[in-house]
């Protein structure tokens, strides 16, 4: 018989495993998006271009599963690796806008509004980006795992590695992956998608550079006065 205390340890695992398989639940309704249900040839849209995204796409969140399964097993470690601790809005707008993405794969499978979009060489341009986009995440995820795996006491500044390059590698790696969505999927709502996320970022470094003043103090003012925000040289 299952006690309570039974069922608060099942908990975080329970979440833990919806934070893994919700991503490529995720993905898997964008395939389905693609697919033309009616046709003789229903997956003409899944080409070189999608494809290549899917993989990559499947190659990073199965790269993250473990980072994902140590951050769900405490509730503080999640609040502050996601920012809900001192940034709940960008989280709850990154989700409306993940879901309002959908119609990025239905644009390219179906409705294709601005069919001139769609030209191989920014796709393959846009493919480049998007892996290099995915390589530069899975860089810098590796610093953060090993950042948020012990107490949060514990803790130092960050500014080895990719946060040696710029302040904030991650969101840089998620603007540069949203461009190359952009041309891949030659989308007007993906432009549309990458402008809302530019506004999204640069409201969430505001308020997150705040918090890690808060935090680290004048070592942090040290570290921002060495390093740019998103691109070295640029901003």
């Amino acid at each position: 018989m299952s006690t309570v205390s039974d069922c608060v340890q099942s908990r975080p695992i329970f979440h833990a495993c919806l934070a893994v398989l919700s991503p490529f639940a995720y993905q898997s309704i964008a395939v389905l998006c693609l697919r033309h249900w009616t046709s003789a040839n229903p997956w003409t849209d899944l080409d070189l271009f999608s494809g290549s995204f899917f993989v990559l796409t499947a190659t990073l969140l199965i790269y993250e599963i473990p980072f994902r399964l140590k951050l769900f097993h405490s509730r503080e470690r999640l609040r502050e690796a996601s920012g809900l601790s001192y940034d709940p809005d960008t989280v709850k707008w990154g989700s409306v806008l993940a879901v309002a993405d959908i119609s990025v794969f239905l644009d390219y499978g179906h409705w294709h509004l601005l069919p001139v979009l769609r030209v191989p060489g920014l796709q393959t341009t846009g493919l480049a980006l998007y892996a290099c986009a995915t390589a530069s995440i899975m860089w810098t995820d590796t610093w953060l795992a090993r950042h948020f795996q012990g107490h949060s006491d514990d803790r130092q500044l960050m500014t080895a590695g990719p946060f040696g390059l710029v302040r904030h590698p991650r969101y840089a790696g998620l603007l540069i992956a949203k461009l190359g969505v952009s041309l891949v999927f030659a989308s007007i709502f993906a432009w549309i998608s990458l402008l809302a996320s530019i506004i999204l970022v640069r409201r969430r470094i505001c308020l997150e550079e705040d918090h890690l003043k808060y935090i680290f103090g004048s070592s942090y003012d040290t570290y921002s006065k060495s390093t740019d925000r998103l691109f070295p040289g640029i901003y």
